[in-house]
């Protein structure tokens, strides 16, 4: 209906056009205009279509219902949108309903991470638009159990991870965080390392643990020996997946979309853990034993009372 050249994509002005009952196309802004997969006449495929609307939806559920409504969304509206129970209840399930997954992207400057969402729509590094928000790529992954879901990757600036993380909630929208770094330089490992501790122990302090993976960057360079052993050691103190190697210059990538959404799936898995929370896990199972303990010696007492009780009546009745 609006797709006037048949191209089976929405150019800009066809969704103008779309939006035209609507108060104001609400893609317009910085937050929507890089988000999704374009062809080179920046025409939106479905996918790309759908995969912009779930990112509205993700962001702003209000505004994405009032949008069906003013392009004339003749469908059950119930079926449009799913609510889905908090992610902490889906860790204590260990499983998930989710369709939609919002994975965080973390890293110091310059270690790959606009490098890493361009690539996940198919366009170059330098392909990026300029942007003064935060920066979204949404797109669809086909997980190896042959679904299809939508990823939504949220680059955080490496200054913003600060003011992110003053807020407690800040985790609570997050499926999955990536930590990215450049695989040849040390100090880029420093920083995501640095990056990786403030997020796990802001979960740990407010019950928002996240899946994480580490994503070593430019894989085509050459490697930093340091980065190399310390990331890897590193992944396995705190019981996460070794480091993944990637390369979008080669497009290399590592399968790494389809493993971060298996990782969202299992939302009790590759959670790390920092030195502190160790040490906080150590304590509640030493003071859980300690219970366990004083309840089983509590309730033998009791029941050697009692038996006492019956053998002494027993002899009184007997003299």
């Amino acid at each position: 209906m609006f797709d006037i050249d048949n191209d089976e994509a929405l150019l800009p002005s066809e969704l103008d056009d779309l939006f035209s009952t609507a108060p104001e196309n609400p893609w317009t802004s910085d937050l929507y205009k890089d988000s999704a997969e374009r062809n080179v006449l920046g025409g939106l495929s479905l996918e790309g279509f759908l995969s912009k609307w779930a990112l509205m939806t993700l962001l702003d559920p209000a505004n994405s219902f009032a949008n069906l409504v003013y392009v004339g969304y003749s469908g059950d509206f119930n079926s449009a949108f799913t609510i889905t129970r908090k992610r902490r209840v889906d860790r204590k399930k260990q499983q998930t309903q989710r369709n939609v997954f919002q994975c965080y992207v973390f890293g110091p400057k310059g270690s790959g991470k606009t490098a890493l969402l361009q690539s996940f729509l198919g366009r170059q590094p330098s392909d990026a638009l300029p942007t003064n928000s935060d920066r979204f790529a949404a797109n669809t992954v086909e997980p190896s159990d042959g679904t299809r879901k939508t990823l939504v990757l949220r680059e955080i600036p490496e200054g913003d991870v600060r003011s992110l993380l003053n807020n407690k909630e800040s985790l609570a929208p997050c499926d999955a965080a990536v930590f990215v770094y450049d695989s040849c330089d040390e100090f880029s490992w420093q920083r995501a390392r640095d990056l990786l501790v403030q997020v796990a122990s802001h979960g740990e302090n407010t019950g928002y643990e996240v899946p994480c993976l580490i994503v070593a960057a430019k894989d085509d360079l050459d490697q930093s020996p340091v980065a190399l052993q310390e990331s890897t050691r590193v992944s396995q103190d705190m019981g996460i997946e070794t480091p993944i190697p990637i390369s979008v210059k080669l497009k290399d990538l590592n399968n790494i979309f389809c493993r971060i959404v298996h990782a969202a799936q299992r939302p009790h898995l590759s959670i790390p853990e920092t030195e502190a929370g160790k040490t906080r896990r150590q304590y509640r199972q030493l003071l859980n034993r300690s219970l366990m303990v004083v309840s089983v010696g509590a309730a033998i007492g009791v029941v050697g009372v009692a038996a006492y009780r019956v053998y002494a009546a027993r002899r009184n009745s007997s003299s």
